[in-house]
Protein backbone atom coordinates (compact mmCIF):
# COMPACT_ATOMS: atom_id res chain seq x y z
CA UNK A 1 0.00 0.00 0.00
CA UNK A 2 3.21 2.21 0.98
CA UNK A 3 4.58 1.63 -2.30
CA UNK A 4 1.71 2.78 -4.33
CA UNK A 5 0.98 5.80 -2.37
CA UNK A 6 4.54 6.85 -3.14
CA UNK A 7 4.04 5.87 -6.83
CA UNK A 8 1.13 8.68 -7.06
CA UNK A 9 2.52 11.48 -5.43
CA UNK A 10 6.04 10.73 -6.82
CA UNK A 11 4.52 11.13 -10.71
CA UNK A 12 2.28 13.46 -9.37
CA UNK A 13 5.19 15.50 -8.32
CA UNK A 14 7.70 14.79 -11.54
CA UNK A 15 4.07 16.00 -13.95
CA UNK A 16 4.09 19.29 -11.57
CA UNK A 17 8.07 19.99 -12.60
CA UNK A 18 7.89 18.94 -15.79
CA UNK A 19 5.16 21.77 -16.24
CA UNK A 20 7.25 24.55 -13.95
CA UNK A 21 10.11 23.68 -16.71
CA UNK A 22 7.81 23.87 -19.57
CA UNK A 23 6.09 27.35 -18.33
CA UNK A 24 9.31 28.92 -18.05
CA UNK A 25 10.34 27.33 -21.68
CA UNK A 26 6.94 28.98 -23.11
CA UNK A 27 8.11 32.70 -20.86
CA UNK A 28 11.24 32.40 -23.10
CA UNK A 29 9.97 31.09 -26.26
CA UNK A 30 7.37 34.13 -26.50
CA UNK A 31 9.28 37.07 -25.30
CA UNK A 32 7.53 37.34 -22.45
CA UNK A 33 10.92 37.61 -19.97
CA UNK A 34 12.48 40.02 -22.13
CA UNK A 35 9.58 42.42 -22.44
CA UNK A 36 9.00 42.29 -18.92
CA UNK A 37 12.64 42.98 -18.46
CA UNK A 38 11.80 46.33 -19.75
CA UNK A 39 9.06 47.27 -16.97
CA UNK A 40 6.27 47.19 -19.14
CA UNK A 41 2.78 47.44 -17.64
CA UNK A 42 0.10 44.27 -17.79
CA UNK A 43 -1.46 45.70 -20.80
CA UNK A 44 1.72 46.35 -22.95
CA UNK A 45 3.13 42.98 -22.41
CA UNK A 46 -0.42 41.53 -23.80
CA UNK A 47 -0.21 43.79 -26.74
CA UNK A 48 3.14 43.13 -27.25
CA UNK A 49 3.44 39.55 -27.87
CA UNK A 50 2.77 38.52 -31.10
CA UNK A 51 0.28 35.72 -30.62
CA UNK A 52 -3.62 35.48 -31.53
CA UNK A 53 -5.24 33.96 -28.92
CA UNK A 54 -4.85 37.12 -25.80
CA UNK A 55 -7.32 35.01 -23.10
CA UNK A 56 -4.72 32.20 -23.45
CA UNK A 57 -1.49 34.54 -23.14
CA UNK A 58 -3.32 36.72 -20.00
CA UNK A 59 -3.42 32.92 -18.65
CA UNK A 60 0.25 32.08 -18.78
CA UNK A 61 1.31 35.23 -17.73
CA UNK A 62 -1.05 35.04 -14.45
CA UNK A 63 0.41 31.27 -13.89
CA UNK A 64 4.36 32.72 -14.13
CA UNK A 65 3.02 35.19 -11.72
CA UNK A 66 1.72 32.54 -9.72
CA UNK A 67 4.90 30.75 -9.99
CA UNK A 68 6.81 34.33 -8.79
CA UNK A 69 8.58 34.76 -12.01
CA UNK A 70 6.95 37.72 -12.43
CA UNK A 71 5.55 40.41 -10.18
CA UNK A 72 2.83 42.74 -10.35
CA UNK A 73 3.14 46.45 -9.53
CA UNK A 74 0.56 49.11 -9.46
CA UNK A 75 2.66 50.42 -12.60
CA UNK A 76 4.12 47.62 -14.35
CA UNK A 77 5.86 44.20 -14.23
CA UNK A 78 9.14 42.84 -12.71
CA UNK A 79 10.82 39.87 -13.73
CA UNK A 80 12.42 38.11 -10.47
CA UNK A 81 15.23 36.23 -10.14
CA UNK A 82 13.66 32.70 -10.44
CA UNK A 83 15.54 29.00 -9.55
CA UNK A 84 13.89 25.86 -9.65
CA UNK A 85 15.48 22.20 -8.21
CA UNK A 86 13.93 19.18 -9.18
CA UNK A 87 14.95 16.86 -6.42
CA UNK A 88 15.01 12.94 -7.67
CA UNK A 89 16.47 11.15 -5.04
CA UNK A 90 18.02 7.99 -6.14
CA UNK A 91 15.99 5.32 -3.64
CA UNK A 92 12.90 6.83 -5.36
CA UNK A 93 13.91 6.18 -8.97
CA UNK A 94 11.59 3.41 -8.85
CA UNK A 95 8.39 4.93 -8.29
CA UNK A 96 8.37 6.75 -11.64
CA UNK A 97 6.07 5.18 -14.06
CA UNK A 98 7.31 6.94 -17.42
CA UNK A 99 4.16 6.39 -19.79
CA UNK A 100 2.39 8.99 -18.70
CA UNK A 101 5.56 11.42 -20.56
CA UNK A 102 4.57 11.45 -24.01
CA UNK A 103 0.72 12.15 -22.87
CA UNK A 104 2.34 15.28 -21.54
CA UNK A 105 5.02 15.76 -24.56
CA UNK A 106 1.79 16.66 -26.63
CA UNK A 107 -0.09 18.86 -24.63
CA UNK A 108 2.87 21.19 -24.12
CA UNK A 109 2.92 21.16 -28.08
CA UNK A 110 -0.62 21.82 -27.98
CA UNK A 111 0.51 25.13 -26.67
CA UNK A 112 1.84 26.56 -29.82
CA UNK A 113 -1.58 25.37 -31.65
CA UNK A 114 -3.91 27.18 -28.24
CA UNK A 115 -2.27 30.04 -28.65
CA UNK A 116 -3.12 30.66 -32.24
CA UNK A 117 -6.88 29.76 -31.54
CA UNK A 118 -8.56 27.48 -28.80
CA UNK A 119 -10.36 25.77 -31.41
CA UNK A 120 -7.01 24.80 -33.52
CA UNK A 121 -7.17 20.78 -34.56
CA UNK A 122 -4.50 20.08 -33.00
CA UNK A 123 -5.71 21.04 -29.31
CA UNK A 124 -6.71 17.32 -28.43
CA UNK A 125 -8.03 18.11 -24.70
CA UNK A 126 -11.79 17.90 -25.48
CA UNK A 127 -13.06 14.67 -24.04
CA UNK A 128 -15.77 14.03 -26.70
CA UNK A 129 -13.48 14.97 -30.07
CA UNK A 130 -10.55 13.70 -28.55
CA UNK A 131 -11.76 11.01 -26.34
CA UNK A 132 -8.78 8.66 -28.18
CA UNK A 133 -5.97 11.30 -26.33
CA UNK A 134 -7.75 10.81 -23.63
CA UNK A 135 -8.34 6.94 -23.53
CA UNK A 136 -4.50 6.93 -24.31
CA UNK A 137 -3.56 8.89 -21.01
CA UNK A 138 -6.13 7.01 -18.87
CA UNK A 139 -5.11 3.69 -19.81
CA UNK A 140 -1.27 4.58 -18.46
CA UNK A 141 0.34 2.60 -15.70
CA UNK A 142 -0.18 5.75 -13.41
CA UNK A 143 -3.82 5.73 -13.51
CA UNK A 144 -3.65 1.90 -13.32
CA UNK A 145 -1.42 2.62 -10.11
CA UNK A 146 -3.94 4.27 -8.68
CA UNK A 147 -7.00 2.23 -9.41
CA UNK A 148 -5.20 -1.02 -7.81
CA UNK A 149 -4.87 2.09 -4.95
CA UNK A 150 -8.10 2.42 -4.38
CA UNK A 151 -9.44 -0.97 -4.45
CA UNK A 152 -7.54 -1.72 -1.55
CA UNK A 153 -8.51 1.00 0.09
CA UNK A 154 -12.07 0.20 -0.80
CA UNK A 155 -11.51 -3.09 -0.03
CA UNK A 156 -13.69 -3.82 -3.52
CA UNK A 157 -13.83 -7.25 -4.46
CA UNK A 158 -16.45 -10.07 -5.47
CA UNK A 159 -20.15 -8.76 -4.50
CA UNK A 160 -18.81 -4.87 -3.93
CA UNK A 161 -21.53 -2.14 -5.28
CA UNK A 162 -19.23 0.73 -6.72
CA UNK A 163 -20.27 4.04 -8.07
CA UNK A 164 -18.00 5.48 -9.82
CA UNK A 165 -17.86 9.01 -10.99
CA UNK A 166 -16.19 10.37 -13.94
CA UNK A 167 -15.72 7.00 -14.74
CA UNK A 168 -13.77 7.67 -18.01
CA UNK A 169 -12.87 4.84 -20.33
CA UNK A 170 -10.40 2.57 -18.29
CA UNK A 171 -11.68 2.59 -15.24
CA UNK A 172 -15.18 0.27 -15.83
CA UNK A 173 -13.33 -2.51 -17.38
CA UNK A 174 -10.74 -2.58 -14.11
CA UNK A 175 -13.24 -2.03 -11.05
CA UNK A 176 -16.08 -4.71 -13.30
CA UNK A 177 -13.73 -7.36 -13.38
CA UNK A 178 -13.27 -7.02 -9.42
CA UNK A 179 -16.53 -7.11 -8.83
CA UNK A 180 -17.71 -10.06 -10.49
CA UNK A 181 -20.92 -11.29 -11.27
CA UNK A 182 -22.48 -10.93 -7.84
CA UNK A 183 -21.17 -7.09 -7.06
CA UNK A 184 -22.26 -4.05 -9.04
CA UNK A 185 -20.53 -1.14 -10.57
CA UNK A 186 -21.84 2.09 -11.78
CA UNK A 187 -20.18 4.06 -14.26
CA UNK A 188 -21.19 7.90 -14.69
CA UNK A 189 -19.71 10.56 -16.83
CA UNK A 190 -20.82 13.32 -19.38
CA UNK A 191 -18.62 12.51 -22.13
CA UNK A 192 -20.37 9.77 -24.12
CA UNK A 193 -17.11 9.49 -26.35
CA UNK A 194 -15.30 7.91 -23.24
CA UNK A 195 -18.47 5.93 -22.13
CA UNK A 196 -18.52 4.19 -25.82
CA UNK A 197 -14.96 3.09 -25.71
CA UNK A 198 -15.92 2.16 -22.04
CA UNK A 199 -18.60 -0.07 -23.13
CA UNK A 200 -16.47 -2.12 -25.85
CA UNK A 201 -14.49 -3.08 -23.13
CA UNK A 202 -17.01 -4.55 -20.37
CA UNK A 203 -19.16 -6.57 -22.39
CA UNK A 204 -19.98 -9.53 -19.91
CA UNK A 205 -19.18 -7.41 -17.10
CA UNK A 206 -21.59 -6.43 -14.39
CA UNK A 207 -20.87 -2.63 -15.61
CA UNK A 208 -23.76 0.17 -15.98
CA UNK A 209 -22.51 3.19 -17.47
CA UNK A 210 -24.61 6.53 -17.33
CA UNK A 211 -24.04 9.93 -19.60
CA UNK A 212 -24.83 12.17 -16.87
CA UNK A 213 -23.05 15.50 -15.44
CA UNK A 214 -21.67 14.21 -12.12
CA UNK A 215 -23.14 17.56 -9.66
CA UNK A 216 -26.42 15.85 -10.83
CA UNK A 217 -26.31 12.49 -9.81
CA UNK A 218 -29.59 11.69 -7.40
CA UNK A 219 -28.41 8.13 -6.58
CA UNK A 220 -31.49 5.24 -5.82
CA UNK A 221 -29.33 2.83 -4.73
CA UNK A 222 -26.77 2.59 -1.76
CA UNK A 223 -22.97 1.78 -2.69
CA UNK A 224 -19.68 0.48 -0.72
CA UNK A 225 -17.82 2.50 -2.25
CA UNK A 226 -18.19 5.65 -4.29
CA UNK A 227 -15.13 7.11 -6.28
CA UNK A 228 -13.72 10.48 -7.62
CA UNK A 229 -10.55 10.25 -9.66
CA UNK A 230 -9.37 13.77 -11.22
CA UNK A 231 -13.04 14.53 -11.40
CA UNK A 232 -13.43 17.44 -8.94
CA UNK A 233 -11.70 19.95 -11.25
CA UNK A 234 -13.82 19.87 -13.96
CA UNK A 235 -16.93 19.93 -11.41
CA UNK A 236 -18.30 23.73 -11.14
CA UNK A 237 -21.00 22.96 -8.16
CA UNK A 238 -18.85 20.66 -5.77
CA UNK A 239 -20.68 20.94 -3.26
CA UNK A 240 -23.50 19.13 -4.67
CA UNK A 241 -21.43 16.72 -6.16
CA UNK A 242 -19.31 16.08 -3.15
CA UNK A 243 -23.13 15.54 -0.93
CA UNK A 244 -24.29 12.83 -4.08
CA UNK A 245 -21.33 10.92 -3.43
CA UNK A 246 -21.80 10.72 0.22
CA UNK A 247 -25.72 10.01 -0.10
CA UNK A 248 -25.11 7.34 -2.43
CA UNK A 249 -23.30 5.67 0.63
CA UNK A 250 -24.27 2.76 2.94
CA UNK A 251 -22.98 3.60 6.60
CA UNK A 252 -19.88 2.22 6.46
CA UNK A 253 -19.43 3.04 2.95
CA UNK A 254 -15.78 4.75 1.33
CA UNK A 255 -15.55 8.06 -0.33
CA UNK A 256 -12.16 7.55 -2.21
CA UNK A 257 -11.03 10.45 -3.99
CA UNK A 258 -7.99 10.73 -5.86
CA UNK A 259 -6.67 14.31 -7.11
CA UNK A 260 -3.27 16.52 -7.10
CA UNK A 261 -4.26 18.66 -4.22
CA UNK A 262 -4.03 22.43 -4.12
CA UNK A 263 -2.59 22.21 -0.30
CA UNK A 264 -0.72 19.09 -0.88
CA UNK A 265 1.49 19.46 -4.15
CA UNK A 266 3.67 22.84 -4.38
CA UNK A 267 3.78 24.64 -7.80
CA UNK A 268 0.40 22.48 -9.07
CA UNK A 269 -0.66 25.80 -10.86
CA UNK A 270 1.84 24.68 -13.71
CA UNK A 271 -0.19 21.54 -14.08
CA UNK A 272 -3.14 23.89 -14.15
CA UNK A 273 -1.78 25.94 -16.77
CA UNK A 274 -1.62 22.91 -19.19
CA UNK A 275 -4.46 21.12 -18.16
CA UNK A 276 -6.33 24.04 -18.77
CA UNK A 277 -6.40 23.70 -22.12
CA UNK A 278 -9.41 21.91 -21.97
CA UNK A 279 -12.48 24.30 -21.36
CA UNK A 280 -14.25 22.33 -18.51
CA UNK A 281 -11.07 22.34 -16.27
CA UNK A 282 -11.65 24.86 -13.33
CA UNK A 283 -8.77 24.29 -10.71
CA UNK A 284 -8.07 21.71 -8.76
CA UNK A 285 -9.65 21.46 -5.37
CA UNK A 286 -8.15 21.18 -1.54
CA UNK A 287 -8.12 18.31 0.84
CA UNK A 288 -9.37 21.41 3.16
CA UNK A 289 -11.84 22.56 1.01
CA UNK A 290 -13.68 18.78 0.66
CA UNK A 291 -13.21 18.38 4.34
CA UNK A 292 -15.28 21.59 5.31
CA UNK A 293 -17.48 21.41 2.86
CA UNK A 294 -18.46 17.21 4.25
CA UNK A 295 -18.20 18.78 7.81
CA UNK A 296 -20.96 21.59 6.62
CA UNK A 297 -23.31 19.44 5.33
CA UNK A 298 -23.70 17.57 8.14
CA UNK A 299 -22.36 14.31 7.18
CA UNK A 300 -20.58 11.92 10.10
CA UNK A 301 -17.55 10.74 8.77
CA UNK A 302 -13.59 10.18 8.98
CA UNK A 303 -11.33 11.17 7.24
CA UNK A 304 -8.00 9.35 6.23
CA UNK A 305 -4.95 10.71 4.35
CA UNK A 306 -3.23 8.34 1.97
CA UNK A 307 -0.15 10.11 0.97
CA UNK A 308 -0.81 13.40 -0.72
CA UNK A 309 -3.25 12.04 -3.10
CA UNK A 310 -5.52 10.24 -1.46
CA UNK A 311 -8.21 11.15 0.62
CA UNK A 312 -10.57 8.51 2.08
CA UNK A 313 -13.60 9.90 3.84
CA UNK A 314 -15.32 6.86 5.36
CA UNK A 315 -19.31 7.21 6.49
CA UNK A 316 -20.45 6.59 9.77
Amino acid sequence: MEKLEKTVDMNIQQMINLSVLELVKLGLKYGIFKAVSKKISYIDLLNQVDVPNKPLLKKLIDHLKLLGIIEETPTHLLLNSFSYEIRFPKEEHMYLLPDWIPSFEEIYRMVDFALITPNHPHVLMDFDKDADFWDLRLSSTFHEAYRILIAKLGEIGEGSRVLDIGCGSASPAYFGKLVGEEGEYVGVDYSPALLEIAKNRTEGLPVKLKEMDASLIKPKNKYDVAIMSFVLEYIENRRSALRNALDSLESGGKLIIVDAFKDEFRNVEALEFFEGLNSAFREYPSKKYIKEVILDEGFEVKFGDYGKAILLIEKL
